[in-house]
């Protein structure tokens, strides 16, 4: 644990002493998913165009002799093609995990999501609003050391926000719990979830 995470779970637990003020936007946690969300994308559209491109290597080195005009251009256009989809997938899941991000503050949950201002979406959740912080298996994610933590929410536009593959997930819960208790108690009142 470093000491600036160790000074922060001090100071939220000392805070929690005195109530929550409305407007305390001070961020207690902010970041965003690992690279390692793209695994998956990454070597099946690596694949692709591994294959696409040795293909037309071979293709242009000779392979093509004997077959008519008409087949040669098909296979060009299908593995230009599957370069041109390939890339645009590899690009694509790299920017939309990049463009993701996640700020914990101490009234709020901001996730924003998104690759342009056209397509960026904004939603924020109260911390009152928490109904219940899973913390599930970090599976492969765990051989690298990263994990993710699910909350859900009373919130219609965000009933579940997913963390996804983030370091300290413990660490975070720990700054979480003390805050959500506080507000659940003194905004909702202990019994009273919707």
């Amino acid at each position: 644990m470093s000491d600036d995470t160790a000074k922060l779970i001090e100071e939220v637990n000392t805070d929690n002493q005195s109530s929550v003020s409305y407007n305390d936007e001070t961020v207690i946690w902010e970041g965003r998913p690992s690279q390692w969300v793209n695994i998956g994308s990454f070597l099946w559209w690596g694949a692709f165009l591994i294959a696409s491109t040795v293909l037309l290597v071979f293709w242009q080195s000779g392979l093509n002799e004997g077959y008519s005009q008409v087949i040669t251009e098909a296979v060009y256009w299908a593995c230009y093609g599957l370069v041109g989809l390939s890339i645009f997938s590899l690009v694509y899941a790299y920017l939309s995990v990049r463009y993701e991000h996640t700020v914990i503050t101490r009234n709020k949950i901001k996730e924003a999501k998104g690759i342009t201002s056209i397509f960026r979406q904004e939603l924020f959740c109260e911390i009152s609003d928490i109904k219940d912080i899973h913390s599930p298996p970090a599976g492969l994610l765990g051989l690298v050391g990263l994990s993710t933590l699910v909350i859900e929410t009373n919130d219609d536009d965000q009933p579940i926000i997913k963390i996804r593959a983030i370091k300290n997930r413990n660490q975070l819960i720990e700054m979480l719990l003390p805050i959500w208790r506080k507000l659940k108690i003194e905004r909702k009142g202990y019994f009273g979830d919707r």
